[in-house]
């Protein structure tokens, strides 16, 4: 569909309201929002494995040690698997501070 006969269409009142609505509709997430959001996942995620690692240290005698000294690696690992997507939104970051 062609939007610019429907724009000529519209009153000139209308488009600033039409490309605030087409601005909010094809906008990225802002970087610092995509970051809270991996480290919110990043936590979901490290809760979930806790809680696998503890049923199964729990079935089969493992002591609490054990899933704490596991949940190490787990954290690096989650840190190695995301790195470079934060690495990337810390970079926006920095260059959105720079405008």
């Amino acid at each position: 569909m062609r939007l610019l006969p429907l724009l000529t269409a519209l009153p000139g009142t209308h488009l600033p309201l039409l490309a605030e609505w087409a601005r909010q509709f094809s906008s990225v997430p802002d970087p610092l929002d995509r970051l809270d959001a991996l480290r919110r996942a990043q936590r979901r995620a490290e809760v979930d494995i806790r809680a696998v690692l503890s049923r199964l240290a729990a079935e089969f005698e493992v002591p609490s040690s054990d899933v704490a000294c596991a949940m190490g690696s787990v954290r690096d690992t989650l840190d190695e698997l995301t790195s470079e997507v934060e690495r990337d939104l810390t970079c926006e970051l920095e260059q959105a501070d720079q405008y």
